[in-house]
């Protein structure tokens, strides 16, 4: 009998696109459950509560992918600050404490929106790779960041990061993983 958790042989490009898949998922699963008072909790002072590591995030995701299209963040194209109530928010995904605070007050709808449109089109872009593609270094002076390298490092890797913290968040308040 065929084992039911075997998968066909993948290529890269499939392997990537998959990967990406696994984690939007993961990412939704956790945050969709949330309340606006979880968004923006702190085990102590100092910590960045789950609002601002989601949005530091998807931020990274957005500028990433966007980036190795040659084409502008949809957190700027698109008006997502004026869209989430931060058009005086910093450029860039880091957050200083203050600046922490204030996005973990952004309505979760309208991050899970902001998410949703970048996942969307992280997805599509990966659907575009070939092997060939993911080979690729789109700077030359720096041939071994390749395309497959900086999704791995740069979005997948810390897009994994990112959910263990929230997860640990939650559980830190009472709430179960996703199964």
């Amino acid at each position: 009998a065929d084992d039911p958790c075997e998968e066909d042989p993948m290529n890269g490009a499939e392997y990537v696109q998959s990967a990406f898949r696994e984690m939007h998922r993961a990412m939704l699963a956790d945050m969709q459950p949330l309340q606006q008072e979880n968004l923006g909790w702190k085990p102590a002072p100092g910590a960045n509560p789950i609002g601002a590591i989601f949005l530091h995030f998807m931020r990274t995701e957005d500028g990433i992918v966007h980036r190795l299209q040659e084409k502008p963040p949809m957190f700027e194209s698109e008006g997502w600050a004026e869209k989430l109530g931060l058009a005086d928010e910093p450029p860039g995904s880091a957050l200083n404490l203050d600046d922490a605070d204030r996005v973990a007050q952004v309505p979760l709808e309208r991050l899970l929106a902001y998410a949703e449109r970048v996942m969307e089109d992280a997805t599509e872009f990966v659907a575009s790779l070939t092997d060939e593609g993911l080979d690729r270094a789109p700077d030359p002076n720096n041939p071994r960041r390749t395309v497959a390298f900086t999704l791995r490092s740069f979005t997948l890797s810390h897009g994994w990061w990112h959910l263990g913290e929230i997860k640990y968040l939650k559980g830190l308040q009472g709430m179960p993983a996703p199964v």
